[in-house]
């Protein structure tokens, strides 16, 4: 049970309720979370780059009913949530959480909440100018396994190639997306 793993683990302990002092519940315990702020934050530094505004194209190739395109518009980035998130950013400004990083598994986190909706992990972390994000995804309404593969080529442009897993258990290519920054930071 999750629960109990966190108070084996030291995590939480017993303390009183913050409504009602006299009640005794599960607490975090400051001395096991404060080394895990600077966990975060050490490596939120890897993806703050992506903070900005940026041109890309979506390229989907052809299919046996769909001919290959591609399309194109303007993606931005902010870092926000007290330098916790890589936010999304509308066109109005509006901020949608998006990419973080949880010092508790030390994985990273992309989330996609609109159209399609996911929860995606990179339990590897960086390598090089590389990350992998995999988990479940719905997309449109279709349900699959997706991988997401990252690459940073330079300080101003970054791709990645999404993939889905075939009932065979094998990898196959869905599209891929570039990116190339509009301004610097």
């Amino acid at each position: 049970m999750i629960i109990e793993e966190l108070f084996a683990r030291g995590v939480m302990t017993m303390g009183p309720s913050k409504t009602d002092p006299a009640r005794q519940i599960g607490v975090f315990r400051p001395e096991a979370l404060s080394p895990l702020q600077a966990i975060r934050a050490a490596e939120f530094e890897k993806f703050r780059w992506l903070a900005g505004s940026w041109h890309h194209e979506n390229r989907v190739p052809a299919t046996a009913h769909n001919p290959a395109y591609s399309d194109a518009g303007t993606s931005r980035f902010a870092v926000c949530e007290n330098d916790t998130w890589i936010c999304a950013l509308a066109p109005d400004g509006r901020e949608t959480r998006h990419i973080t990083f949880d010092p508790f598994s030390r994985q990273w986190i992309y989330v996609l909440t609109r159209g399609s909706y996911a929860i995606l992990r990179a339990r590897e972390g960086w390598h090089d100018n590389t990350i992998v994000f995999t988990g479940e995804m719905t997309m449109l309404g279709i349900d699959c396994r997706w991988r997401m593969t990252w690459s940073r080529h330079t300080a101003d442009a970054f791709s990645f190639v999404n993939e889905a897993l075939d009932p065979a258990g094998a990898w196959e290519y869905v599209d891929e997306w570039h990116f190339t920054r509009v301004e610097s930071k």
